[in-house]
């Protein structure tokens, strides 16, 4: 022993313990090239081969780890498919490339996928060509490493992979029979494959000719190279009403309209689909009784190993049911005065309807195909295109879009308003197949609009009038008229106290006449909340009251609830109040005020013990309209509670009641 230590009798050196190593593991490679056999006949699938190798490999106390990986030929990395040993997160751990250019790309793997050879690593830890897959692999007991490439017949199946417990485990001596596992594992790979596709293509045989026979819904049968019928299945005789011995050697002339055989269609169908492989064509087709179906039709040359044309496919669907369809489809899509396109996701145009073209006075085929934001309602404007395209990637994710746009309309300097829309069509999948375009032109009432605000804003104008300079003179008359009352005389005094009450009621006029103004004003803006309906009785009641000592007021139960109002609320109430009183003839008149809590609904009820209103006139008065008023004091303040109510989404009726009087029904949404 020349390293001077000391090593017992019949304790094997290190140099024989390798040997011996090696042997073992070179006894595993050929036990496992004579098993793959097997293993293909056994296996599930490719994965189940790939998974049984690396487990017999590792039933070897050598090998602690095996698998194999496959290229992905779009990003270059080596993907696990099938392991066995002791791996321990080690895949989960490390990424793998056969790329020369990346980190990964570095180890035995890589290499050996690049080189098409095998690749040894017999010190993990000493071999900086390991790359950054030396720390994960020491971790886990690995010392050597070997990598061989799965081909066969220039078929890459992938790249197989073993790592041993112990240093030069693949001595230059293993090249060859890893060099010879890599091929059995790969021709067994390459054989169960191509039994899978061969097992595939003839289940796809079999079914096609199934298929092909028993079909109804298509005509499917060949051609010979003059085109006269050599085959016909079920669906054929069904659709083209001919029995397999009467049209068999006839002419496919046999199924064309008179017009088209004159036409030569048919010989021209046939002399593209010789020229180009492959014909489409959509038109009229005659039966055997005479009568006319409309057809989608599919004609494919057949050839011979020699690309020689020998006869053909004809695949023939009845589209009639669709052709009539198609035909509705269109008489609604061009009936409406809607503007309505289809477009593909990528905001193709598929169909336009009249109303639209009219629009911008184009012509369809100058548009179907075009992009959506390159067509005529939409091009020469940046914003509105750039808008239109959002709108599209919206929808393509499932929004549904929907805005107002100006679209520029032909041959005038006028702009259309456009209420706007793009709705999402998914197909069965779930994924959107096409966008419905729809506007609607809202010019009209755009400016109707416009014009309500001109209006509004007159109104508002007339009620600052009446607020400051009409309400302050009529205080500022009422003040010295008050004052002048301590110089008149008695004579005088009528004539003064004529003018005092004028001036009180041209001040409760304008009173009237601002809640008025503020209800028409406001409507359009005005946001309502809950109002509790007890509080707005106790309040006109309580008005009531304090101006009238000679009229009686009862109240009945008030619930504990709410309707959708606002202030003007208070104003209905006392309205109806003091109309219960000044329209009565009775020395005491009597209201009575009830209400009454539906589900949805609140009930006031303001019944008296007046001379009540005959049936014409309860109907004239619900219904007065603005012109219908004589002057402000003859039933304004009726109209003004019923254009309150109305504007809250409640009504106003009025019944007759047991005394004689009448009854005024109030109806409000509950909140």
């Amino acid at each position: 022993m020349t390293d001077g230590s000391r090593r017992s009798v019949g304790e094997p050196s290190a140099t024989e313990r390798e040997l011996r190593q090696r042997l073992d593991i070179l006894a595993t490679f050929n036990e496992v090239v004579a098993d793959v056999n097997e293993t293909i006949v056994d296996a599930a699938g490719r994965t189940d081969i790939e998974r049984q190798v690396c487990e017999r490999l590792v039933r070897t106390g050598e090998l602690r780890f095996a698998w194999v990986g496959v290229v992905d030929e779009t990003t270059g990395d080596v993907e696990p498919t099938a392991w066995a040993g002791v791996e321990d997160g080690y895949l989960d751990e490390i990424s793998v490339s056969m790329s020369a250019e990346r980190p990964e790309g570095d180890g035995p793997v890589g290499r050996a996928v690049r080189s098409n050879a095998v690749q040894t690593t017999h010190s993990i830890a000493d071999d900086p060509a390991f790359g950054p897959f030396r720390e994960p692999a020491l971790e886990r007991g690995y010392r050597s490493a070997a990598s061989v490439p799965l081909v066969y017949d220039d078929a890459r199946y992938g790249v197989l992979t073993m790592y041993a417990e112990h240093e030069r485990a693949f001595g230059p001596e293993l090249d060859e029979p890893i060099s010879n596992l890599g091929h059995a594992v790969a021709h067994g790979i390459d054989t169960r494959v191509r039994r899978e596709r061969e097992r595939e293509l003839e289940r796809r045989e079999q079914a096609f000719s199934r298929i092909a026979e028993n079909i109804e819904e298509y005509a499917l049968f060949r051609l010979d190279a003059s085109g006269r019928v050599e085959s016909w299945n079920r669906g054929a005789a069904a659709i083209k009403g001919y029995d397999t011995e009467e049209i068999l050697g006839e002419h496919v002339e046999t199924f064309y309209t008179d017009e088209d055989t004159e036409a030569g269609l048919p010989a021209r169908l046939l002399d593209r689909a010789r020229t180009e492989g492959r014909v489409e064509n959509e038109g009229w087709r005659v039966r055997a009784d005479g009568t006319r179906f409309w057809a989608s039709v599919t004609i494919t040359a057949l050839t011979d190993d020699a690309g020689e044309v020998i006869g053909f496919a004809k695949l023939t669907h009845d589209m009639t049911d669709r052709k009539r369809r198609e035909r509705q489809l269109d008489a609604v899509f061009n009936s409406t005065f809607q503007y309505i396109g289809l477009v593909d996701p990528d905001g193709t145009v598929l169909r336009v309807n009249d109303a639209a073209l009219d629009l911008v006075d184009a012509d369809r085929d100058d548009v179907i195909g075009l992009r959506a934001w390159e067509t005529p309602w939409w091009r020469d404007d940046d914003e509105r295109v750039a808008d239109l395209r959002s709108a599209l990637d919206r929808a393509v994710d499932g929004a549904f879009v929907r805005y107002e746009v100006e679209i520029d309309r032909e041959n005038t300097d006028r702009t259309v308003v456009i209420d706007f829309s793009v709705t999402p069509v998914d197909d069965d999948e779930g994924e959107v197949s096409f966008l419905v375009l729809e506007g609607h032109d809202i010019t009209a009432r755009k400016e109707r609009e416009r014009a309500l605000r001109r209006e509004q804003e007159r109104l508002e104008f007339v009620n600052r009038i009446i607020r400051h300079n009409l309400l302050n003179g009529l205080n500022v008359v009422g003040a010295r008229a008050d004052i002048v009352e301590d110089f008149v005389n008695d004579a005088g005094l009528t004539h003064l106290e004529t003018i005092q009450g004028r001036v009180r009621e041209m001040t409760e006029l304008v009173g009237t006449m601002r809640t008025f103004m503020k209800v028409i004003v406001e409507r359009e803006s005005h946001e309502f909340r809950p109002r509790r309906i007890d509080e707005a009785v106790g309040h006109g009641v309580e008005s009531l009251r304090r101006e009238s000592d000679a009229a009686s007021v009862a109240v009945g139960r008030l619930p504990d609830v709410s309707v959708v109002a606002d202030d003007l609320l208070d104003e209905v109430v006392e309205h109806l109040l003091k109309n219960a009183v000044q329209h009565n003839d009775k020395p005491d008149p009597a209201v009575d005020v009830e209400v009454a809590a539906g589900d949805d609904a609140v009930e006031l009820r303001v019944s008296d013990n007046g001379p009540g209103v005959p049936d014409e006139e309860k109907r004239r008065i619900v219904d007065q309209r603005i012109e219908d008023l004589s002057n402000p004091g003859n039933g304004f303040g009726l109209f003004l509670v019923r254009e309150i109510v109305e504007s809250y989404g409640g009504s106003v009726g009025i019944e007759d009641n047991d005394r004689g009087g009448a009854t005024f029904v109030v109806t409000l949404p509950r909140a």
